[in-house]
């Protein structure tokens, strides 16, 4: 280090996150990592002529938070597609009304394609039919994924251009709903389902791809997230390129871990084994797990459980009561074999009960088959682990990647329509998760297009907020022993989230040597009445040493 520092942050609260959970008053950065960090008379000495100085009025400095499991690419490809999100729309006609306008603009024939279609959420609690589509779009294929991604609605022009008839076989692992007559409604559940469109889509262009992540990157600075673990980025070269690129022209400054999505089927790192692992790259830009999908997601009756479904009034519900998987235990486990043996950590999508389990087995087999040191495998969502589970997870060292904003944004429909009072209880119980001793991690699984939506919000404070919290949006509390303290949900948010990248020695506290990477916040989420953690302002973001946020 030189004489000076480059930056000295003075006269606040420094939450350091360090095994100790000390607070200091001064934080001093240099080169673009933290230099040092204690009492204000003591970095005083570290200003110089040339130091920034950014001096607070008791304001709280954080570790920058990282969201371990988002959709940060995603948020670029679906700028220009219509909003299906509610209650932005509350009817089914409200949908109808956006793919007619986007229909007017599009020329004919082109594909028009939404997000966020949330049948339990609109006044009709359904899906637009094809039939309906149709009729709003004659002349476009029409194709409107959920919200949660693990559905979608498709018209007939979309159905015929796949290829799918009424005549074709219900696919493994996933569910094409029929009507009374066995008609086709076009709604596709999970990805076997819908991949005969998917392939088909229109692909979108590398700069498309680039402008999107530069974009996202502004939003998810504006929350306060200095690093992303991207679970959903196409399995294609054009994808890693395009961060490449935002990276290397200065125009992305969030640091990202991004997932190997699209596997089994063609994924060049995996089929034609490039020799890159996981871990593969820089502090800015590293080659992530293996992702896999085990289930499928409560809110279209795919996750997988023991106990059926209480709602069995649809079609899907009444052929698949528990839920599916999404590969058979066997095909699983030979993924998860190969991809373990081969040197990558895997994240295995899995919420259900019965997905979780399989999801353990296909790892601890994995394990045994090929040993080798700290893998840190991951449940992504972990949402409904038993107790059972949490044990298991702490012999295998796999790690839990909660998603605690089920607790306020769908709980209340999980209680009456998906899995009852008494199972919604119990997701998300990162408390119990801590206390067997596994490392516990919290994440959004947003597209960015949910920051600032006061409907669903994905900022990590609101994430803290939930997880604290625990009450609906009708304001019951479920599972009240499964609440967290404030300071473990910044965890979840920072050195938890460094460690399931393998990067827990490099950021997510501040300590000397480490990123400096911080965020300002003009309250101490910690110091609050628990209530009010949702409404902490982010003031400042720093990504290595720099501001590239100010409120």
């Amino acid at each position: 280090m030189g004489l000076y520092a480059d930056l000295v942050i003075t006269g606040g609260r420094v939450v350091t996150v360090n095994p100790r959970d000390e607070v200091a008053e001064a934080v001093a950065v240099w080169g673009g990592r933290i230099a040092a960090v204690g009492a204000a008379r003591d970095l005083a000495g570290l200003i110089g002529p040339r130091t920034e100085v950014l001096r607070l009025r008791g304001e709280t400095v954080l570790p920058g938070f990282i969201d371990p499991h988002n959709h940060f690419m995603l948020y670029g490809l679906w700028l220009d597609g219509v909003n299906c999100k509610s209650p932005l729309n509350r009817t089914v006609d409200d949908i109808l009304g956006r793919v007619r306008e986007k229909a007017a603009s599009t020329p004919s024939g082109s594909w028009i394609v939404g997000f966020g279609v949330e049948d339990s959420g609109l006044e009709e609690r359904r899906f637009p039919t094809r039939d309906e589509l149709d009729r709003a779009a004659p002349g476009h294929p029409v194709y409107l994924k959920h919200r949660s991604g693990h559905a979608a609605v498709a018209n007939s022009l979309a159905l015929d251009a796949a290829g799918i008839t009424d005549q074709t076989p219900q696919p493994p692992g996933g569910h094409m709903d029929r009507d009374a007559t066995g008609r086709l409604t076009g709604v596709l559940r999970e990805k076997s389902a819908a991949a005969p469109i998917e392939k088909i889509l229109p692909v979108p262009t590398r700069d498309r791809m680039k402008e999107g992540v530069i974009t996202a990157g502004r939003l998810y600075a504006s929350a306060g997230i200095t690093s992303v673990h991207d679970a959903g980025a196409e399995a294609r070269p054009d994808t890693y390129r395009a961060y490449h690129e935002a990276v290397a022209e200065g125009r992305l400054h969030q640091r990202v871990y991004a997932m190997i999505w699209g596997w089994p089927g063609n994924h060049l790192y995996l089929e034609k084994d490039l020799g890159l692992r996981t871990g593969f790259g820089d502090e800015r830009l590293r080659l992530g797990a293996v992702k896999l999908f085990v289930d499928g997601s409560i809110q279209v009756f795919t996750c997988a459980f023991y106990d059926p479904y209480i709602t069995l009034d649809t079609d899907s519900t009444r052929a698949n009561p528990r839920g599916v998987l999404q590969l058979t235990p066997n095909e699983l486990n030979d993924l998860v074999v190969e991809a373990h043996a081969k040197g990558f950590q895997v994240a295995l999508h899995a919420q259900g009960d019965y997905g979780i389990d399989v999801a353990l087995d296909a790892i601890q087999y994995a394990m045994w088959k090929a040993p080798r040191p700290d893998p840190r495998h991951r449940i992504e969502h972990c949402q409904c682990v038993t107790p059972e589970g949490l044990r298991r997870m702490r012999r295998l060292g796999v790690i839990g990647s909660f998603y605690p904003h089920h607790s306020w944004y769908w709980a209340d429909r999980h209680i009456s329509t998906f899995i009852g009072e008494e199972r919604a209880s119990r997701m998300n119980p990162m408390k119990s998760a801590m206390r067997a001793g596994v490392v516990t991690v919290a994440h959004s699984d947003a597209p960015i297009a949910a920051i600032g939506d006061p409907v669903f919000g994905a900022e990590p404070l609101f994430g803290i907020w939930c997880a604290v919290n625990r009450t609906t949006r009708a304001g019951k509390v479920i599972g009240p022993e499964e609440r967290i303290t404030p300071m473990e949900g910044i965890r979840a948010f920072t050195i938890n989230a460094a460690y399931a990248s393998f990067e827990e020695r490099l950021k997510g506290s501040i300590e000397p040597g480490k990123l400096a990477d911080l965020i300002v916040l003009d309250r101490d989420p910690c110091a609050v009445d628990p209530w009010e953690i949702r409404d902490v302002q982010v003031l400042r973001t720093i990504i290595g040493g720099r501001t590239v946020f100010a409120r």
